[in-house]
């Protein structure tokens, strides 16, 4: 990783899961037999890829273009990929499924050893109808795990 590329981690929550892992490895083997799944796999892999290189900063105050090849045909999006949410440090890494349906990604900075993090700790998926969003509740507990890391960097991320 080049010097000033950050470490994405995932992490298990307050209930022990490690939610994000998780989604991501249940995407990914639904990606062994459904196109869309391998698309959206395709897509949050971009996302990530991104995210590891470049500045937060970048990322929110700009519309991301993500492109990727699948079967030989290009696809891109155009959105904003993170926010911040109202409380720092905490951000959403952002990605729609569908016009419906809105995958999030709850992560926070960390630096540890000279070296830089993004800690994953929630995902959901937020709804237009029915109206479903979790953002606030899954902010406030991610928020809590940032205060935990904060007190024990080594038992979260060494070894990741």
């Amino acid at each position: 990783m080049n010097i000033n590329g950050y470490k994405l981690v995932m992490i298990h929550d307050e209930n022990d899961q490690n939610v994000v892992g998780e989604y991501l490895q249940n995407l990914y083997e639904k990606s062994k037999l459904s196109p869309k799944a391998k698309l959206h796999l395709m897509f949050l892999n971009s996302a990530f890829n991104l995210l590891s290189v470049q500045t937060l900063e970048s990322l929110i105050n700009k519309r991301t273009e993500l492109t990727i090849t699948l079967n030989g045909e290009q696809r891109t999006k155009h959105y904003h990929l993170v926010k911040p949410l109202r409380l720092i440090p905490i951000y959403e890494l952002r990605y729609a499924m569908n016009g419906n349906e809105h995958l999030r990604f709850l992560f926070f900075p960390f630096q540890h050893r000279r070296q830089h993090y993004y800690v994953f700790v929630k995902c959901f998926i937020k709804m237009r109808t029915p109206r479903i969003d979790e953002t606030d509740k899954m902010r406030n507990l991610t928020f809590e795990m940032y205060k935990r890391v904060k007190k024990n960097p080594e038992y979260y991320l060494e070894g990741n």
